[in-house]
């Protein structure tokens, strides 16, 4: 499979088509969407910039860095995100009249924020990013129908916040859409979605950001 580079209408750079092990080594070198949020905690020592879980999520990143080895995740719950989110895609895409393109699974798609970060999107319309979670337990599901903004989606999922907050970043777009799938719901409590504003984060981010990368810096080298 050949690599591609594609440009959207805001001219961000999207490598596609990468080999996994190209895709792996992009994201064990740099911090990702899916776990920005960990960085943007604020720490207790108001002197510092960086939290608890902030610094031990540096030191995870070196460690991979360093050893070239990856931990491996394992669970039911991840494995069955995987397995329906092509089907989430597929069922939003259908019930909506814009176009979208899946970049999820096995496309290995990732979007550089700055050399030490950036985002594989789940799926890109022209101007939104899409992210999609099949919930493995139905009640996190039904709780997901009471997300209506990126406020509330804060208040219930901090993680997916941050991680829509930065896609929309890397891909210079102004919003996104947060999609639940649960195929084991009736048709009508399968499928919710919540239009998800890019906030006033840029500045926070890049603090964040910056410091992570000294410390990384100080930890490689």
């Amino acid at each position: 499979m050949k690599e591609e580079q594609q440009c959207n209408n805001n001219k961000t750079m999207i490598s596609t088509n990468l080999t996994e092990e190209a895709w792996l080594q992009l994201r064990q070198s740099r911090f990702t969407g899916s776990e920005i949020y960990k960085l943007m905690g604020k720490p207790r020592n108001k002197s510092e910039y960086l939290s608890e879980t902030a610094k031990s999520y540096v030191y995870e990143k070196a460690g991979v860095i360093l050893t070239g080895i990856q931990p491996e995740i394992f669970g039911r719950a991840l494995e069955w995100g995987k397995t329906y989110e092509r089907q989430a895609f597929d069922t939003f895409a259908a019930q909506d009249f814009k176009e979208y393109t899946y970049y999820g699974g096995e496309t290995f798609t990732f979007i550089e924020f700055n050399e030490i970060s950036g985002f594989s999107p789940d799926g890109l319309g022209e101007d939104s990013i899409i992210e999609i979670k099949c919930p493995f337990n139905s009640a996190v599901h039904l709780r997901n129908a009471t997300i209506t903004d990126a406020e509330s989606l804060k208040d219930n999922h901090p993680e997916y916040y941050w991680q829509m907050q930065f896609g929309m970043l890397c891909t210079q777009t102004e919003y996104g859409i947060f999609v639940s799938y649960d195929p084991r719901m009736p048709e009508s409590h399968q499928l919710f979605t919540s239009v998800i504003e890019l906030e006033d984060i840029r500045e926070e981010v890049e603090e964040k950001l910056y410091h992570a990368g000294l410390m990384l810096n100080s930890i490689i080298h």
